[in-house]
């Protein structure tokens, strides 16, 4: 049978409880195939089985490319004129500075943007892969201590993933992607952002579909009810070191948006910024889950559906922003930027005989975004950072550079331009970048 909205492991245990529920001696179902088996002596009516899944997001009937419902276009439209005046009102008050302010030390990308979609993913695929291991946790257990293994879960989890971010964050030192290879990875992470707002959007139920899931397997084991231990001493202590070795556990679950902020965390190629991603997305997820551990389920009634399309909207914008920033990098001729210059620019000085050129990285990126310097001339190059973002990390192979960083205070490095031409520098995500540009100093 077809069944249409399942997108997760957790999706069909619950498609296939309502089948048993409604008559049936065995099923399964496939997310991934929008399918539902079932067997039996005596099968259920299709009005049965409908019945059965009135109280779920599910229903009979294959998934449709776009939605018809018009609740759901309204919802988005409203969204993407609010999120629209959100970002105009930002770039033109300076408040988007302000706001970036906050992620100081952040390493790469905003911290507050990351804590967000830690916030979304826990009442939506973190939730569907990690929601039934939630509440079981102590399902069983005395009210007094219910919460004693939730908040050990979240602990758990919070400092987990700052550990094993560090340690991608120092893979990626060795290994991370730069130049066209990050590009593509970002234009890799950009695509699993955008299918991850199609989905919370609900624009198209078939390409809510197209994500990783756990097994079924798997999904009936998260939903067991173990009794942990909840006495005192070692026993207690016992109790709550499980599920906070199940938190730190998460991180390995295939959740999208996990695996978008892991790439992010990735291209860092520092630790510590790394563990500051991973960590802030930890705690965004902490309201959810903790909701789903008291019961309290209402961000995944109907009346949140126009708040998770709204953020759908905002992460869809954010993937564009992410996807078109990579496109740039690829491709530097799209910016269609024809760099003419007769004369230094102000932010360049000669100092000692050396030209000391400072760039300030702002909130949308780097300021002055083109420089003009004297070609075979010392440059002494200072990247000031009044904000800390991704253009804090800087990949700048064109001047002959290794890649640097102005996350802790202003970097200075120095380089001499011998040859006349415009080389373009950037942050290592390509959502930002700025240009040198070395002319013949004129005859006096």
């Amino acid at each position: 049978m077809r069944i249409a909205g399942m997108t997760c492991a957790a999706c069909e245990q619950t498609v296939a409880d309502a089948a048993l529920a409604a008559g049936a001696t065995k099923a399964r179902a496939h997310a991934r195939q929008g399918t539902l088996l079932i067997s039996g002596d005596a099968l259920p009516t299709d009005a049965a089985l409908a019945r059965s899944l009135a109280g779920t997001p599910y229903s009979l009937g294959s998934r449709v490319w776009l939605t018809k419902e018009r609740r759901v276009w309204r919802d988005v439209a409203l969204a993407g004129i609010v999120v629209g005046l959100a970002a105009i009102a930002l770039a033109t008050t300076g408040a988007g500075e302000t706001l970036q302010s906050v992620t100081r030390n952040a390493g790469s990308g905003s911290l507050l943007f990351i804590v967000m979609l830690g916030v979304t993913a826990s009442v939506s695929t973190c939730m569907a892969l990690v929601g039934g291991l939630v509440i079981s946790l102590a399902a069983s257990a005395p009210a007094a201590a219910r919460m004693r293994p939730h908040l050990a879960f979240n602990a758990g989890r919070i400092v987990g993933f700052a550990a094993f971010g560090a340690l991608i964050g120092a893979f990626g030192r060795a290994f991370a992607p730069s130049g066209p290879a990050l590009a593509a990875t970002m234009i890799v992470v950009a695509v699993v952002m955008g299918l991850l707002g199609l989905r919370l959007t609900g624009l198209s139920p078939r390409l809510a579909a197209w994500q990783f899931s756990l097994p079924a397997s798997w999904g009936s084991w998260t939903r067991r009810v173990q009794r942990p231990d909840v006495g005192v001493g070692s026993g207690a202590a016992v109790g709550l070191a499980r599920p906070a070795l199940l938190g730190a556990a998460t991180f390995f679950l295939p959740c999208g948006f996990t695996q978008a902020v892991q790439v992010m965390a990735l291209t860092t190629g520092s630790p510590r910024a790394s563990a500051l991603i991973m960590g802030a997305f930890a705690v965004g997820t902490t309201p959810g889950l903790l909701a789903a551990a008291t019961g309290a389920q209402a961000a995944r009634t109907p009346r949140a559906a126009p708040a998770l399309r709204a953020i759908g909207v905002l992460v869809l914008a954010f993937a564009v922003t992410t996807a078109s920033g990579a496109l740039h990098s690829l491709f530097p001729g799209l910016s269609g930027e024809q760099i003419v210059a007769t004369a230094r620019t102000s932010n360049v000085v000669d100092v000692d005989g050396v030209q000391r050129a400072t760039v300030e990285i702002v909130g949308k990126g780097y300021s002055p975004k083109s420089t003009v310097v004297y070609a075979g001339e010392p440059i002494e190059w200072v990247v000031d950072p009044s904000v800390v973002s991704c253009a804090s990390l800087i990949d700048a192979t064109e001047l002959g550079l290794p890649d640097f960083d102005a996350v802790s205070g202003p970097a200075t490095v120095d380089v001499t331009l011998k040859q006349p031409g415009t080389y373009t520098y950037g942050c290592r995500m390509g959502m930002y970048s700025g240009t040198i540009t070395a002319i013949e100093r004129p005859s006096s």
